[in-house]
């Protein structure tokens, strides 16, 4: 199974003390989350578009980019809370919008990321999920170490060799976290998925942290 670099009971144990003591934080923090990814979609479809004039249709286009890069830049702000409640810090509402910097690298990552795994699953399935795994960290190295999205792809490849298994389990130790917390009428998720989160930050931390060859 190769070597355990880092302890997934650990990593859990943080994540749902940190999102137990902060949970009103989290939750606030879920709302914007929430509000910026979906709600943009959710006004459009309000509006019946065929019967606009040009012009609306132009404003809907153009509002559709702005709430784009909005939502990658709320993506940077969410792993650098992260992040910080990691450090010991405690992270802020506003931070969610203070990543700017990094936001052309992690779109140009994702993009590499997922085209990447793309052709991986089309190659029969399995270097796909190999890829998925080892490559997931690009984005927490993007925004921690600041590298370019290639260097953070590469980075993140070195610092999970050798952790392949143990990654795959604690990845199902999440899906089983959050079926739990849907189970519990979904009101579960507001605890499950900052436990997820905040777990998968101390996962990055310990891999980045140990000596790589």
């Amino acid at each position: 199974m190769g070597a355990q670099f880092f302890s997934i009971s650990e990593a859990m144990r943080f994540g749902w003390r940190t999102a137990k003591k902060h949970f009103w934080f989290f939750l606030r923090l879920i709302a914007v989350v929430l509000v910026v990814t979906y709600g943009p979609a959710l006004i459009a479809q309000s509006f019946d578009r065929t019967e606009l004039p040009t012009l609306a249709v132009l404003l809907f286009f153009l509002a559709g980019i702005l709430f784009w890069v909005l939502q990658l830049l709320v993506s940077v702000g969410l792993i650098q809370i992260v992040l910080t409640h990691v450090s010991g810090g405690r992270g802020h509402i506003n931070d969610l919008f203070s990543g700017g910097r990094h936001v052309v690298n992690y779109f140009l990552g994702s993009l590499a990321y997922g085209l990447a795994v793309a052709a991986g699953f089309v190659l029969l399935v399995i270097p796909g999920i190999i890829l998925m795994v080892r490559l997931q960290f690009y984005q927490y190295l993007i925004v921690d170490a600041r590298m370019g999205p290639i260097e953070a792809l590469k980075a993140s490849w070195d610092i999970t060799r050798g952790s392949f298994w143990n990654l795959a389990l604690f990845w199902l130790a999440v899906i089983g976290v959050n079926i739990l917390g849907l189970a519990a009428l979904g009101i579960g998720l507001l605890w499950s998925a900052p436990t997820a989160v905040l777990a998968s930050g101390v996962v990055y931390r310990r891999l980045s942290q140990r000596p790589h060859a």
